[in-house]
């Protein structure tokens, strides 16, 4: 009589009888996470508030000046000029400020085609002359810069010349108002020490302004 032999599959492989568990492909493909890293940060030291202290009379406001306009009215009266138009453009509106423009043609800016346009403000005035190699740009203001216990007024000054970085600008005072005449160099690569104008042509052009406009 034969005996019957039973193949023992799960003797043999024992482990492929037992259960198994399933394993998502997400927490198969995805490492663990890694500790976290602190950077050190410097430290930053507290903002230190930065008080201006001003001492007692050294405050600077701007006050108007006090113009002399009897002076301006006589130098009217006795200038070398019969440019009617330029004074009627440059005494219109009871200007704050005499006004001294060249003695040529000139016209309010943007209502014009001459090459001297004249704007008046409200603390002065500004005119511009082109030119070919340089514009001209002359300015005149009631403003001063003064401090506690000055009265606001000025005497005339001496022309002051000085090199810019776009040409060249001249600075005085006159009748008690300040004035400022810039020279703006058409090309930029003379604008360097002011080299489209020399001091002592910007110098004679300022000493031929004349008093156009008055009270």
């Amino acid at each position: 009589m034969r005996a019957l032999i039973i193949p023992a599959i799960c003797g043999v492989a024992l482990a492929a009888c037992e259960p198994q568990t399933e394993v998502s492909s997400l927490e198969a493909e995805t490492p663990p996470p890694a500790p976290a890293q602190v950077e050190a940060q410097p430290e930053t030291p507290p903002a230190t508030e930065v008080v201006e202290i001003t001492p007692p009379g050294s405050a600077i406001e701007t006050k108007k000046a006090s113009i002399d306009w009897n002076q301006a009215r006589q130098d009217f009266a006795s200038r070398d000029s019969d440019n009617s138009a330029m004074v009627q453009v440059a005494s219109v509106g009871s200007p704050a400020v005499p006004v001294l423009l060249p003695d040529e043609p000139v016209t309010v800016a943007s209502t014009g085609e001459s090459s001297l346009d004249f704007r008046p403000m409200a603390d002065g005035y500004f005119a511009v002359r082109k030119g070919e190699v340089y514009d001209m740009i002359i300015n005149g203001t009631d403003r001063l810069v003064v401090r506690p216990g000055e009265q606001g007024t000025v005497s005339d000054s001496d022309l002051t010349f000085e090199e810019t970085m776009t040409g060249a600008q001249v600075s005085f005072s006159r009748y008690g108002a300040s004035y400022l005449v810039e020279f703006m160099c058409k090309d930029p690569a003379t604008a360097v020490k002011g080299s489209c104008v020399s001091e002592e042509e910007a110098l004679a052009e300022v000493e031929k302004l004349l008093i156009a406009g008055t009270r």
